[in-house]
């Protein structure tokens, strides 16, 4: 089955990491259908018309300039790169849309309305997550409307290999994201995935329970199931754990489910997540993220 996914483009076409490790990722990059997506960024000195945030007639002029001049070549370069690159032309499709609410939010608003299998974001795209671990309260109200698969590319090419470290636990995000896996690597047999778990001296969980279960929806998705392995690990701290065997075993990408704890706690949402101590820490490899 077509994939299909969104990555984020910028101005600074040194930080198209995304766009690289799509290249690297994948084999055959016909198999896969994109679609690059530019933000207008909001200026300050833009007027918003209070009843609905619609910018005044003066703002989009403003905006129509950007979107003609640095919008348009980003993204021009970005598709040129990538059909030199092998992508069939009739492959890639690009899309521009003003800024509103935020990067962020467009990114986030426009991954649900195509109904994408991944939302791929680059260097610049790594520093506006960043930017939203900082602030607790739009963390909270922004995780919970993301509720799609996110590939975090720090790096244009990671791992000589093309391996998928897996992390698993009992959580439902855990066994969304292998189900992800799954998916993405239906078919594909220049990949292998490591399930990961990591056992701390709290948990109870039964870890052959959970690669089973990670394992049967793997293969349910389409993967080859003589390229999954597992692994248990004995740490106290989940994340140094995960980065030192990601380093190890020299991953391409590192894929985790959003939450960690029970439903309901604050660790779902705030710095105690695995998924947000990955996101600071990570630089090694691509970070595959799911809710």
């Amino acid at each position: 089955m077509e994939k299909h996914l969104l990555l984020t483009i910028s101005n600074d076409q040194e930080a198209s990491y995304n766009l690289r490790f799509i290249r690297h990722f994948f084999e055959e990059l016909c198999d896969v259908r994109l679609t690059l997506f530019y933000v207008v960024p909001r200026a300050p000195e833009w007027m918003l018309d209070a009843r609905d945030l619609a910018p005044t007639r003066q703002a989009v002029a403003h905006m129509d300039k950007i979107k003609d001049s640095s919008g348009k070549r980003a993204l021009e370069h970005a598709r040129r790169w990538i059909v030199e690159s092998g992508c069939r032309p009739d492959k890639v499709e690009t899309k521009v849309v003003y800024s509103k609410h935020g990067t962020v939010r467009e990114i986030s608003k426009e991954a649900h309305v195509g109904l994408y299998d991944a939302c791929v974001l680059g260097r610049r795209g790594v520093s506006w997550f960043g930017e939203l671990i900082e602030d607790s309260v739009s963390h909270r109200i922004l995780w919970g409307e993301i509720d799609f698969p996110v590939w975090i590319c720090r790096r244009p090419e990671t791992g000589l290999n093309r391996d998928i470290l897996l992390c698993v636990d009992d959580t439902d995000s855990s066994m969304r994201m292998a189900d992800h896996v799954g998916f993405m690597l239906e078919g594909m047999r220049r990949h292998r995935v490591t399930m990961f778990h990591v056992r701390t001296p709290d948990d109870a969980t039964d870890p052959d329970t959970v690669f089973d279960q990670a394992r049967s929806l793997m293969v349910e998705a389409g993967m080859d199931a003589d390229l999954i392995g597992q692994e248990v690990a004995e740490a106290r701290n989940p994340v140094t754990a995960i980065l030192n065997k990601g380093k190890a075993g020299n991953y391409t990408a590192v894929a985790t489910g959003r939450a960690a704890g029970a439903p309901g706690t604050m660790e779902r949402l705030f710095p105690g997540s695995v998924s947000t101590g990955l996101l600071r820490r990570i630089d090694d490899f691509a970070l595959w993220i799911s809710k």
